[in-house]
């Protein structure tokens, strides 16, 4: 009965950080798309995105995959470039590669049995 109390108690921290991290990554995804679709329609500048995405990216770096987040990186870079020299196609296709990349972000992170052990 011994073992059980503390192999419970660490069960309970081991969902609670799952339902944290699963959290905080689906807001910081939301929260990216909504600042990219501002960027978007010009409502933010490129400087400000990166530093948005920069403070984001250290805040979800504990809990998801880093090549993904590099991706990220490599289209808001692409992004604000394609701003910039006016390239719609190129702009278009940046904005698009980021929703997928934060889509597969969120799918990989999502709840599920297979998470606890």
């Amino acid at each position: 009965m011994k073992r059980l109390i503390p192999a419970a108690i660490i069960l309970i921290f081991v969902i609670v950080i799952c339902i944290t991290a699963h959290t905080c990554i689906d807001r910081a995804c939301d929260q990216t798309i909504v600042d990219i679709e501002r960027f978007y329609k010009e409502e933010m500048s490129g400087k400000e995105l990166e530093k948005i995405w920069r403070d984001r990216k250290e805040e979800m770096s504990l809990f998801v995959n880093h090549e993904f987040l590099d991706e990220v990186s490599v289209y808001i870079g692409q992004l604000t470039l394609s701003s910039e020299e006016d390239d719609i196609p190129e702009l278009d296709m940046a904005y698009k590669n980021i929703k997928t990349t934060l889509s597969l972000i969120k799918a990989e992170q999502t709840l599920a049995l297979h998470s606890f052990y």
